[in-house]
């Protein structure tokens, strides 16, 4: 089969089809489903990522609108920018560029992080970088001396 008659499937054709199955109470589940759960928007590089609506605490999903990502829910279609804080500045970090992966950066320091990524995370993360700072310095420092 070619890519666009795989395209033209329905959600329920794919579905239906992952699940392989010929028992009619499972293919019937299968079709509510598809029938009363929101389309899932097209994946980006980063894949899908997704979050609770605060307000009706169904999915909503990240997509990328003309001033950055946003948290759009599938269910009341509440939008809400997405903001990743630096844990060590206080401040919203900047927002990847579109199409661009997943990674904030701090204007302040040089921390990195990924939406939803814990403050532990990034500062792990800071640690790691450090240390490799440290040790690439040794080396440069031992090579000069000998």
């Amino acid at each position: 089969m070619n890519d666009f008659v795989d395209e033209a499937r329905s959600r329920v054709a794919h579905l239906l089809r992952m699940a392989n199955t010929t028992d009619d109470r499972i293919r019937a589940r299968i079709i509510e489903y598809a029938d009363t759960t929101p389309e899932p928007p097209v994946m980006s590089r980063a894949g899908i990522v997704t979050t609770g609506c605060p307000r009706c605490h169904r999915t909503a999903w990240r997509q990328h609108d003309a001033e950055g990502p946003v948290w759009v829910c599938a269910s009341c279609g509440h939008v809400e920018g997405v903001i990743v804080k630096c844990p060590h500045c206080e401040i919203p970090m900047t927002a990847p560029p579109l199409g661009a992966p997943d990674r904030w950066h701090c204007p302040q320091c040089p921390r990195v992080a990924a939406t939803g990524e814990s403050a532990y995370g990034i500062e792990a993360r800071e640690r790691q970088r450090l240390a490799a700072l440290a040790a690439l310095d040794e080396a440069l420092a031992a090579g000069t001396e000998g």
